[in-house]
């Protein structure tokens, strides 16, 4: 029996994975079948996509539970969005939520890039807290819209890619915890 406190056996048993690679192994050494580690991932890659930033952890802990997929793997596909993917993720909704609704003028017409971007120029300090919050909502069914049809491809898109991973690091033989890689 070891001895020593609860935190210093998590320590010992757990390893931070110190780069991809190491993740990628970790990731194999978990104890599912590959297409359940690769739609844990893709659902992970959903919620990063979703327009819910700051509550992620919540909708990952939420959808890990109704889905009963390792919360581990669904965290990890989530961290797709992160400080360096922020923007081009959330921006990119934004434009691809744009094209998709220009496709129904009876729902929504896009207002020019040149006339918001003056807008948000001239507001002062007060109009920020007054005006800007109903362009912003105008402009947010765009973004949501975006986001979710984004999500839904990139979470398909990651499910493909991880299981053909997984399925060739099996087939490799890549070793399990506590073995040199």
């Amino acid at each position: 029996m070891e001895h020593g406190s609860g935190d210093e056996l998590a320590k010992r048993k757990i390893k931070k994975p110190k780069g991809l690679k190491e993740a990628f192994k970790a990731l194999l050494s978990l104890e599912a079948p590959p297409k359940t580690k690769a739609r844990a991932f893709a659902v992970g890659v959903f919620v990063a996509f979703t327009p819910t930033y700051g509550l992620h952890t919540v909708t990952v802990i939420l959808f890990s539970w109704l889905f009963r997929l390792p919360f581990s793997i669904v965290l990890l596909g989530s961290l797709v969005n992160n400080p360096w993917t922020f923007f081009p993720i959330y921006g990119g909704s934004y434009m691809a939520g744009r094209w998709l609704l220009s496709l129904f003028p009876a729902i929504y017409s896009p207002v020019p890039f040149r006339f918001l971007a003056q807008q948000l120029k001239s507001f002062t300090w007060k109009e920020w807290f007054t005006k800007a919050p109903a362009l912003f909502l105008k402009e947010g069914l765009p973004f949501v819209v975006g986001s979710l049809a984004l999500g839904v491809v990139a979470a398909v898109v990651s499910y493909f890619v991880v299981l053909w991973l997984l399925r060739v690091g099996e087939r490799r033989g890549v070793p399990r915890d506590g073995e040199p890689f």
